[in-house]
């Protein structure tokens, strides 16, 4: 197996690792990285909310999927949804206070488990790989 091969395994297996780890962290605040990915993309658009069409192309997810997702999290009281006043056919989701609440807690969750994931490497070490890795990112997604 060429260098290269072995390289992307290893990131994917780190990857499901992780986020085993983490969903298993993020059980107490009863949300998924999913979900905490989903308020995240609130968070950043302007008065907090975005369209379901826009939830489904910043996560990359299939419309039925992000869907769920949503009524989920509106169950949980972490989102509200509403018809577009021009156009009912467009659901707009906007993040609630108990949300924001929720996504804060569970950064606070991912920070701790990147102490410890990374606990073995130097400042230094962490810096090359955290560039290393957006490297990479950024070369992927020219590709796509």
């Amino acid at each position: 197996m060429s260098e290269k091969h072995s390289s992307i395994i290893l990131i994917r297996e780190i990857q499901s690792i992780e986020e085993k780890m983490l969903n298993q962290e993020l059980k107490e605040l009863d949300i998924t990285i999913a979900q905490t990915k989903a308020l995240e993309i609130l968070l950043h658009h302007a008065e907090k909310q975005a369209t379901l069409k826009e939830i489904e192309k910043s996560l990359g997810l299939a419309q039925s999927v992000v869907a769920g997702l949503i009524v989920r999290l509106e169950q949980k009281g972490y989102v509200e949804s509403f018809g577009d006043a021009a156009d009912k056919r467009i659901k707009i989701v906007r993040i609630t206070p108990l949300g924001e609440q929720q996504f804060e807690q569970s950064q606070y969750i991912l920070g701790s488990l990147e102490k410890r994931v990374l606990s073995d490497l130097s400042e230094n070490e962490i810096e090359q790989l955290t560039s290393l890795l957006g490297r990479i990112r950024k070369t992927l997604q020219a590709k796509i």
